[in-house]
């Protein structure tokens, strides 16, 4: 790999090869827990104030072609295995969005999507998906990455506070797109992966800022909640 061939020449191979491992299985253990201060404080609280439901299902659903890709490319699972746990737990948060929103919900175009996306994942799952189009696939999780974000950075800029988002989800989530710029460097010779973590570096980043400035704005909301 061109990445992990420049690291070399700077530091034995060997401690290049085990450093990458080690932040390999480090984002799995991350990845367990990334989205798990917010599914508690949304249980906690029974609210999803500040939350948008756009955000959270095209998250869902960029997780999900990124692993399609990732699969589909071969490339190896420790280089993205954790995006398939973020994505049962982004699947959760939705879920509990629906159950707690004080909003009214129509229940038929959910459902639809719901099983359109079951069919979808089983036609890239038995191997339908022309090779041609892996390009689009992977450029589909970077898109569906920003559309996931920028609803919730602009309706954070509205409101002037982040509701029940967490510090140390998006920390973490920060933390794993860096780690995952310099695995993904170093192993997998994909520049429409690494691109897909560079933007994610770039909203994550925007959404920890959010949050860290409208802090005292956000407690201030969360005691008025209904």
């Amino acid at each position: 790999m061109v990445g992990q061939a420049l690291l070399g020449g700077m530091v034995p191979p060997e401690l290049v090869a085990l450093g990458i491992n080690v932040l390999n299985y480090a984002m799995f253990a991350g990845g367990v827990l990334i989205k798990l201060p917010q599914i508690v404080a949304i249980l906690r609280t029974k609210t999803v104030k500040g939350m948008s439901e756009t955000s959270l299902a095209t998250e869902f659903l960029a997780c999900l072609s990124l692993c399609a890709y990732n699969l589909l490319m071969g490339h190896p699972f420790k280089t993205w295995g954790e995006m398939a746990l973020i994505g049962a737990q982004c699947a959760v948060q939705t879920i509990l969005f629906w159950v707690y929103t004080k909003d009214k919900l129509s229940v038929a175009p959910r459902a639809l999507v719901v099983i359109l996306v079951a069919v979808i994942t089983a036609v890239l799952w038995l191997g339908f998906l022309p090779r041609a189009l892996y390009l689009a696939l992977g450029l589909t999780q970077t898109a569906l990455g920003c559309f996931a974000r920028v609803p919730q950075i602009i309706l954070n800029f509205r409101q002037k506070h982040t509701g029940n988002q967490s510090i140390i989800t998006w920390g973490l989530s920060l933390a794993g797109n860096t780690v995952r710029i310099i695995t993904t460097f170093a192993s997998v010779d994909d520049f429409v992966a690494l691109a897909g973590y560079l933007v994610a570096f770039v909203l994550n980043g925007t959404l920890v800022t959010q949050i860290l400035l409208f802090r005292a704005n956000t407690e201030e909301a969360l005691k008025r909640k209904d």
